[in-house]
């Protein structure tokens, strides 16, 4: 349902989709999809919810695969992954960037998207040694500053296809990694 929740929000747009299409595609009865999910803007949600916790999980197993790594290139392999995920998902991607169209629940899953990620990326810089000894608050904004830095080149990327997601991973970074190096442990 989820899936083909996704295809028509993307294909119709949010306003545009309707339960009965989504109903008929998915081979099931109107009532039944508000049965799981209470309304549109549920199942919207719903779907949004899904790519998130996929999202998540990515970035959390990525951090704690390679320990062995140096501390910039575990952050290319989670920067790298982020990427990998955008392009493999890109119909989720594509209704997380119409939060003009998003209300209630829907809006409020983009948020928790970004928030949760912001701190799987602030609790993976925080388990590398060079960033251990720094103010929660201070890893806490570099993550966010790594996150909006991501989000604003997949938008360019859609925008303007031909940055590989490898590309994509040494762009961001080449131009991020100095200024958080810059204020590592030890550093300052």
């Amino acid at each position: 349902m989820l899936q083909v929740a996704e295809q028509v929000f993307v294909a119709r747009g949010i306003r545009a989709a309707t339960m009965d299409e989504i109903a008929e595609r998915v081979g099931v009865t109107k009532p039944l999809i508000y049965d799981y999910f209470g309304s549109k803007e549920g199942l919207l949600a719903a779907t949004i919810e899904k790519g998130r916790r996929q999202l998540l999980g990515l970035i959390i197993d990525t951090w704690s695969e390679h320990p062995e790594l140096p501390v910039r290139d575990r952050m290319r392999a989670v920067v790298r992954a982020w990427f990998d995920f955008i392009d493999e998902h890109e119909q989720v991607f594509a209704l997380l960037r119409a939060e003009g169209a998003l209300v209630g629940a829907a809006a409020e899953s983009v948020e928790r998207i970004r928030q949760q990620t912001a701190k799987a990326f602030a609790e993976g810089m925080r388990g590398l040694p060079a960033f251990a000894g720094l103010p929660p608050g201070l890893v806490t904004g570099m993550a966010e500053i790594v996150i909006g830095g991501c989000e604003r080149l997949a938008v360019s990327r859609v925008e303007a296809p031909g940055l590989s997601a490898p590309d994509a991973a040494d762009l961001i970074m080449t131009t991020i990694w100095d200024g958080l190096g810059s204020v590592r442990a030890g550093r300052r």
